[in-house]
């Protein structure tokens, strides 16, 4: 089995780290990213981080500023490699929930998946006619 390379240039991480992780083009995201899915409809209990603004204001909070999220991203690069991006901290705490019979395992299942067969990878070649509907 030929191992794939997994390339990250172009992808950069919204502070702090080891919080999310977002589609954003003004960031580096490569204009060919996929967002498999992405997290919404957060509370007031999660908050813009400090890095990310100048001064504090109110509607900084998961219910009323838009930043408040994770996307999970894939893209493919050059010489077979891909990145595939989770997006969140939170979501290793979501693989084991139903004792690992859910969706977010069956999704990063059918990623291992992908990057371990051999051949191309999914989406490893588009058209711009796919990115449209952004």
């Amino acid at each position: 089995m030929k191992a794939k390379s997994l390339a990250i240039s172009g992808w950069r991480t919204v502070r702090p780290a080891a919080s999310r992780s977002i589609y954003d083009l003004a960031l580096g995201t490569p204009p060919h990213s996929l967002i498999v899915a992405s997290s919404g409809g957060h509370t007031d209990n999660y908050q813009t981080v400090v890095e990310e603004v100048l001064y504090p204001y109110p509607g900084l909070m998961g219910t009323y500023d838009y930043r408040i999220r994770a996307d999970m991203v894939f893209f493919t690069s050059t010489n077979g490699g891909a990145m595939f991006s989770t997006g969140s901290i939170a979501f290793g705490q979501a693989l084991p929930y139903a004792n690992f019979d859910n969706n977010i395992s069956r999704l990063l299942s059918n990623v291992v998946d992908a990057f371990a067969k051999d051949g191309p990878l999914p989406a490893s070649t588009w058209t711009l006619e796919e990115k449209q509907w952004r």
